[in-house]
């Protein structure tokens, strides 16, 4: 019913040194060259109590209209971004990219500021975080799930693992997993490859791009 041939294990993988050191090194070099970073406003999450408004900055790499649609034109850096997207593929048994981006969050001062909770597309999807920096803001999964739609305000999540950032650290999950991210404090920048994955190429399957379900499998996002 839903593009991936076989149905999404509740797991989470990480794996340290995805990339040999020499392509880890360029890429790193080019994404920290990389000029076409856009300034992305962020959402009130609360944290400790008070409201905030975070931001972050972000640069496209994969139109998210147009699966495998790289684009060239953002920097030399691409190319070996779509490299890296390749050997996830390759190495998870993954048909298509739908949407890749550069995230970049910042130290804004010595307080725990987490991001609002979220899943990437409305879509079925696997989801890989490629950390270009060490940082200690980490990726936060949590057990609830979620197909379509914003998070609820009044749900309480549980968290399900804390990964942290380092260079050359890929961790990959079902897209469906609600998720978010952190700022640094002892780090001045955290940045990474955010890209996700659909199991079949979208001219192979002829049902819906979308999740029909409002509603996670434990029943508690509603």
């Amino acid at each position: 019913m839903f593009p991936f041939t076989t149905s999404q294990k509740d797991e989470i993988t990480i794996l340290d040194n995805f990339l040999d050191e020499s392509e880890f090194q360029t890429l790193k070099e080019h994404i920290m060259d990389c000029n076409s970073w856009g300034f992305t406003k962020g959402i009130s999450v609360e944290s400790e109590g008070d409201p905030r408004i975070y931001y972050g900055f972000s640069s496209g790499v994969v139109d998210e209209d147009e699966p495998e649609e790289y684009l060239y034109d953002e920097g030399s850096h691409i190319s070996l971004i779509e490299n890296l997207n390749e050997k996830v593929k390759q190495r998870f048994n993954l048909a298509e990219v739908i949407r890749c981006r550069l995230d970049m969050t910042t130290y804004r001062g010595d307080i725990e500021i987490v991001f609002g909770p979220h899943i990437d597309c409305d879509r079925e999807h696997k989801t890989s975080i490629f950390y270009v920096t060490d940082s200690d803001a980490p990726t936060i999964i949590y057990n609830e799930k979620r197909f379509c739609g914003d998070i609820p305000k009044d749900v309480t999540l549980t968290e399900k693992q804390r990964v942290l950032p380092k260079e050359n650290r890929l961790v990959i999950f079902p897209g469906n997993h609600v998720h978010t991210g952190m700022c640094p404090i002892d780090y001045p920048v955290r940045i990474l490859v955010n890209t996700n994955y659909r199991g079949i190429k979208k001219k192979d399957y002829d049902g819906p791009l979308y999740a029909p379900w409002t509603k996670v499998e434990s029943g508690r996002l509603k």
